[in-house]
């Protein structure tokens, strides 16, 4: 019989999209899951407004405290800027306050955790706007390129030379989704994930902490964020 007291619980936040989400997973299952939408009627909300409200909601339908948490995990990009910090802010804030260590998870390596099988080349992409994607690409979970920015084409490219005509390969994310005639016309033998696995699931994110427990910090003030390419504000400043 399993022991349940004895399991490690992660509590999991991505704000990386439009979407919001969280979970509660352990060693053997997700305990808890909640989506949070953004917009609701004509009312739009933002991450800061619904985060930590969800979380607690989610935690007391769980019958869980926030005492009972062994590690905190976050999607540390690439993604939204003002989303990425939002996570990020909230993450530490929890594990400083329960005094518990924080894991930041790359997020394409928990979106790719949604599909990877191994022998079969995964491929999650991120609507980057300004006609690029987030992506990279994946044979089974094992990485073998950069996290990178790029239009769509140079991803194709990218695969061509990596890949085979024979090769199985699955697209991913909202950005394989706004390119996805594009990819079809250029890579007949696409495939393209179930609209429930087709979205990063909190519960992934705490999935990649658990089996990465070796990355996690103690509380600390700097939160770990991967941008990839810099805000556009920051782009438009340095061409002005």
């Amino acid at each position: 019989m399993i022991n349940l007291t004895n399991l490690t619980k992660v509590l999991a936040i991505d704000t990386s999209g439009q979407q919001a989400c969280a979970a509660v997973v352990d060693n053997y299952i997700t305990i808890s899951e909640i989506l949070l939408t953004a917009k609701t009627g004509e009312r739009s909300w933002t991450h800061s407004e619904i985060l930590m409200p969800g979380i607690d909601s989610m935690l007391n339908l769980s019958g869980l405290r926030m005492e009972d948490i062994d590690y905190v995990a976050y999607t540390s990009g690439p993604g939204s800027f003002t989303g990425l910090r939002i996570g990020a802010a909230t993450a530490l804030g929890i594990s400083r306050g329960l005094n518990k260590p924080v894991i930041a998870v790359p997020t394409l390596d928990a979106l790719v955790h949604n599909v990877s099988i191994e022998g079969k080349i995964a491929v999650p992409m991120m609507d980057a706007r300004r006609n690029q994607v987030y992506f990279a690409i994946y044979d089974g979970v094992r990485r073998v390129t950069d996290y990178l920015a790029l239009p769509v084409g140079e991803v194709l490219d990218k695969l061509e030379e990596l890949s085979s005509k024979e090769s199985s390969i699955i697209f991913l994310g909202d950005g394989a989704d706004a390119y996805r005639k594009e990819i079809s016309e250029r890579m007949p033998n696409a495939n393209f994930a179930r609209p429930n696995i087709n979205r990063l699931r909190a519960s992934a994110v705490g999935a990649w902490a658990l089996e990465h427990l070796d990355t996690a910090r103690s509380p600390v003030e700097e939160a770990e964020i991967l941008y990839i390419r810099a805000p556009q504000a920051v782009r438009d400043a340095a061409k002005s």
